[in-house]
């Protein structure tokens, strides 16, 4: 159940239940924006200062965990705990300045998160509106709150604007119950904002309902608000269970949020219910920086804690049949037996290994990231781990920083590192 299915009494005395894929999402953001402050805040000589954190479908801030008989925190609890976290982690003598805009467009949920979910939280002190600062051990946090009653998509000017003028960073959770509460464009309006981006619950069980087998107005909503007309196209409903149909549904929606959506970068958590095989929503983080694209990969490896590792051999950015991928796919791997990094490592040996093979007069470490981050679920200690492996065991490469070859025999990698083949490599090429 999506929080925006779910319902909220004012007083809390109705809180819903909550299911283990909402649980699983709300773990995924709590991991990645804490990440996400360390990183941006946290390190580096000079750190982001400036935060704002929109949830456009907050619910009412508490559900009920029936597995453990307690009340569960809902996503704008986890999200101000989250930032805390990070903050405290980073001990940083400048200033963190946050703000958290939460919207639904019911009066009786925001009362509620307000009146019943921060308050037991802790967190009672917020619901007010006013600025707040909280000394840390070195710097100052910042804390502001705004609750918004309205439709998400009636709101999605206004708060960027507001966005605009705070300036710095920006983050939109949207978990909307169906496609139809986010439009494309509103996609396109947040990923043009500077250092912005976007965690979003993308319903593509749903979606299988209106690609085919549906005509008439509902189809022609679908593609009106999400742009879709030149997507998604299969030739039979049976298509979808295939594993190319899987691949092709996952590929696909990459390709329409990048390139329709303007996403510089897409990551998808896919989200399978127990026992099943076939994705019920993806988690879809959309974003202009390839450092957000790492930070959420590596959140996606410490919270990879569903009952299957869900990967494709396949990933690109051009089109591709759904029968491309029924052919080309080895097989759609679930609940690896094999140590999952080690899965991780082999499959770089083709999306790395052969950008670094076809450029033997170096590639930069930034460039390298840049060409294949999205093309397969490996993290950036992944990549370090292969291209050490690459330098040490293989001796295939050097690692070249100002002008000169790093001795150590780990290496660290920076954005500007030079990857090389080694002499001997290069030689060999010639000779052959």
């Amino acid at each position: 159940m999506s929080e925006s299915q779910a319902t909220w009494s004012a007083d809390g005395s109705h809180i819903p239940d909550i299911n283990p894929h909402t649980k699983a999402k709300h773990q995924i953001i709590e991991t990645y924006l804490e990440n996400l402050i360390y990183t941006l805040y946290g390190q580096g000589r000079y750190g982001e200062t400036t935060f704002t954190f929109v949830d456009g479908f907050c619910g009412g801030g508490m559900y009920y965990d029936h597995d453990n008989k307690t009340e569960w925190q809902g996503s704008p609890i986890r999200i101000i705990e989250a930032i805390r976290a990070g903050y405290k982690k980073s001990k940083r003598q400048y200033d963190l300045n946050v703000k958290f805009i939460f919207i639904d467009n019911k009066p009786e949920h925001l009362a509620c998160l307000k009146n019943y979910s921060m308050p037991k939280a802790g967190l009672g002190e917020l619901v007010n509106g006013q600025r707040h600062e909280f000394k840390g051990e070195v710097g100052k946090l910042v804390e502001e709150c705004e609750f918004i009653c309205g439709e998400f998509e009636n709101l999605v000017n206004e708060i960027i604007f507001k966005i605009d003028i705070r300036k710095g960073h920006s983050f939109f959770f949207l978990d909307p119950f169906g496609w139809t509460d986010v439009s494309m464009q509103s996609i396109r309006k947040i990923n043009d904002l500077r250092g912005s981006e976007i965690l979003y619950t993308y319903m593509i069980d749903f979606i299988k309902r209106f690609v085919i087998g549906k005509s008439g107005k509902e189809k022609d909503t679908f593609n009106r608000i999400l742009e879709a007309e030149e997507y998604y196209n299969f030739d039979n409903f049976n298509s979808f269970e295939t594993t190319g149909g899987k691949c092709y549904l996952r590929n696909e929606s990459m390709r329409l949020f990048r390139n329709k959506g303007r996403s510089k970068y897409v990551f998808t958590f896919s989200m399978i219910p127990r026992g099943n095989v076939s994705v019920l929503y993806y988690l879809m983080h959309l974003s202009q920086n390839i450092r957000a694209l790492e930070v959420i990969k590596e959140s996606f490896w410490q919270e990879n804690n569903l009952d299957y590792q869900y990967y494709f051999e396949l990933y690109g950015h051009g089109f591709r049949t759904a029968d491309f991928y029924e052919d080309n796919q080895l097989k759609l791997k679930f609940d690896i037996t094999k140590n999952s990094s080690d899965f991780c490592l082999e499959k770089l040996d083709t999306h790395l290994g052969n950008v670094i093979r076809n450029n033997q007069d170096g590639i930069i470490f930034r460039e390298l990231c840049h060409q294949t981050m999205e093309l397969n679920p490996a993290s950036k200690e992944h990549y370090t781990t292969y291209i050490n492996r690459l330098r040490n065991d293989e001796k295939e490469i050097e690692i070249w920083r100002k002008g000169e070859i790093v001795k150590e025999r780990k290496v660290d990698l920076r954005k500007s590192d030079i990857i090389k083949l080694t002499k001997y490599k290069q030689l060999s090429f010639v000779l052959k």
